[in-house]
């Protein structure tokens, strides 16, 4: 009997320990994991160049325990952000592994956490703020998911608020429309949010200068005429 007890106290231990590896493999929701509170779309630094630096940002995948989770899908889904928000049919983060799938109304980015359980992301893409009072995704817009498992959502700025021709004074003048119906009635755009804090101001403003006064974003998803899922 006692033979029988300690295999069967054996066999429970083994089931514990399986449980518990398995669960260590699965992502857990922000805080756990790790999310900016928004991100921001860029071009590239030249016809088929990098994608704009103004733009990285990082995403940390961990378990329940807080453990890095290595070789994990991590997809931003930006299906969410209509009518306005685009994204690149090809991104230009080759170091990242990044790529987009133009599956769905807008379209999604994803790439696989490295070693320390880390995605290092650029996202070239825009918005079609080409006209005065043109609508907008609110704060907060795309999802990010780890394995499947929703981690949270993001804010997503367009620094190319045109979507074409790169960053430059176009962008400036749309941003400027949107940070006007702010101000004076309170409509508020997820894309000209650049710092994430649900507001439109001058340092939104600063932000946007800081990518279109150095030509860092010159060409609109890499090329002269950009290519976007939707």
């Amino acid at each position: 009997m006692t033979g029988m007890v300690r295999k069967a106290t054996l066999l429970a231990c083994g089931g514990i320990l399986v449980a518990s590896a398995a669960m260590a493999a699965v992502p857990s929701p922000a805080p756990d994991s790790v999310l900016p509170c928004g991100i921001n779309l860029v071009g590239t630094t030249g016809l088929g160049g990098t994608a704009d630096a103004k733009g990285q940002f990082t995403i940390q995948v961990n378990d329940l325990a807080l453990n890095p989770i290595a070789g994990s899908s991590v997809v931003i889904s930006f299906n969410t952000c209509t009518p306005d928000i685009r994204v690149c049919t090809t991104q230009s983060y080759p170091v990242s592994g990044i790529v987009s799938d133009c599956s769905g109304v807008v379209g999604s980015v994803s790439a696989v956490t490295d070693g320390n359980g880390e995605v290092i992301l650029r996202v070239t893409g825009g918005s079609n703020n080409i006209a005065a009072g043109t609508p907008g995704a609110g704060f907060k817009c795309a999802v990010v998911f780890a394995d499947g498992v929703a981690l949270g959502t993001v804010n997503v700025g367009a620094y190319d608020e045109t979507g074409g021709g790169g960053v430059g004074v176009p962008d400036v003048s749309s941003f400027l429309s949107d940070s006007f119906r702010f101000q004076s009635l309170a409509i508020y755009v997820g894309r000209s949010d650049f710092n994430c804090n649900n507001t439109i101001t001058p340092t939104d403003l600063a932000n946007l200068l800081t990518v279109s006064l150095p030509g860092t974003s010159s060409h609109s998803c890499g090329a002269a005429l950009p290519i976007y899922c939707h």
